[in-house]
């Protein structure tokens, strides 16, 4: 029996049909898009479990959105038509995404799973709680990316008609990559084991290479490390352990209260410092030291293949383009032309007198 996926119900009554739910403003509408773009409002997501449905969804906390909203980067047409000056005034609009389901609350469950997990809850707009989105924005780009992938596709298909430029070119591109990326992970898994030998153990040259949580760009930094470091996500782990040393510090007190508590008993840890302000984060260098690595590793490949001579047109195979066809860029696959003279009589060679001249 197949398993119903639930959508979550949000501020307004599960009961209520959509045909009597109120429109929504076109301002918020407006301000939903914008905040669901995060290179302009920097309201960063991240993936999470809802219980007890399992599924993945998007979540934020309250007090990004309130942050997005009052910051600098909120401005242009969606700032003039639904202005906000104070923190209040955004956690009002807070309110009215909940109230439309744009946005559902939610709480964190603390399991020992250590996943991000979230359970659906009723209430008021906050910033303490964390908020998944059920509004999915403008689908624009969505139908802009499946048509470049069906065009993609379509282009695939038709390789035998590309012409014969690109064709040499996308094989001369496969060669330096399947050559160079061979030949890096043969010199990894080489001085791994030499590491290992001498008693380096788990140094690896470019340990982020077959992690899949990077970029293409930063799985080739840093140059050497140790284990295939993983990046994990603002405010997954770190949270779950405040939320264990509150619930110890809060049975200690009451412990000591009950005049349970011991001299072996473990020091409750103090207080986290109160979070500041949180302040609006400077925008990412748009080069990054990898692509640095990524150019002089590829460069020197392609240089090994040419002094190899794997971009010759002997090596070009006949799936890629047709030995007649190669003639046009490869000089040196063409035949010999035969000498221009004709045989007399005697079967001594003549000049053919409508020969071209020497």
């Amino acid at each position: 029996m197949s398993q119903r996926r639930v959508r979550p119900a949000s501020g307004r009554s599960a009961g209520k049909s959509a045909d009597t739910a109120p429109p929504v403003d076109p301002k918020l509408k407006a301000v939903a898009d914008w905040l669901r773009n995060e290179k302009r409002s920097h309201l960063h997501t991240k993936e999470a479990v809802l219980l007890p449905f399992e599924s993945r969804v998007e979540c934020f906390k309250g007090s990004k959105l309130v942050d997005a909203l009052v910051g600098l980067r909120y401005k242009g047409k969606v700032a003039k038509d639904m202005p906000i000056k104070t923190r209040g005034e955004a956690g009002k609009l807070g309110q009215e995404l909940l109230r439309v389901g744009y946005i559902s609350k939610s709480k964190k469950e603390v399991t020992h799973r250590k996943k991000f997990e979230l359970v659906l809850v009723n209430g008021a707009f906050d910033e303490d709680s964390y908020y998944t989105w059920i509004y999915e924005g403008s689908k624009t780009k969505l139908y802009l990316m499946c048509a470049g992938m069906l065009v993609g596709a379509l282009g695939l298909c038709m390789i035998q008609i590309w012409p014969l430029w690109l064709k040499i070119g996308v094989w001369w591109c496969s060669v330096t990559f399947l050559t160079t990326f061979g030949v890096l992970c043969v010199v990894r898994i080489t001085l791994f084991a030499l590491m290992w030998i001498v008693g380096f153990r788990g140094i690896w040259l470019f340990p982020n290479l077959f992690d899949d949580n990077q970029t293409f760009a930063a799985s080739f930094m840093p140059v050497f490390g140790k284990g295939d470091p993983i990046i994990e996500e603002e405010d997954s782990d770190e949270e779950y352990w405040e939320q264990v040393r509150k619930k110890k510090k809060k049975d200690d007190v009451a412990k000591a209260a009950d005049g349970k508590a011991t001299d072996g008993d473990v020091k409750p840890k103090s207080d986290p410092k109160p979070k500041s302000e949180p302040k609006e984060k400077a925008p990412e260098p748009a080069f990054q030291f990898g692509w640095i690595n990524v150019i002089l590793i590829f460069g020197v490949g392609a240089i090994a293949c040419v002094k190899l001579g794997l971009f010759d047109g002997d090596n070009v195979p006949d799936f890629v383009a047709k030995r007649d066809d190669l003639q046009y860029y490869f000089k040196s696959l063409a035949a010999p032309e035969p000498p221009n003279v004709t045989e007399s009589g005697d079967g001594e060679p003549t000049r053919d007198p409508f020969a071209q001249p020497d």
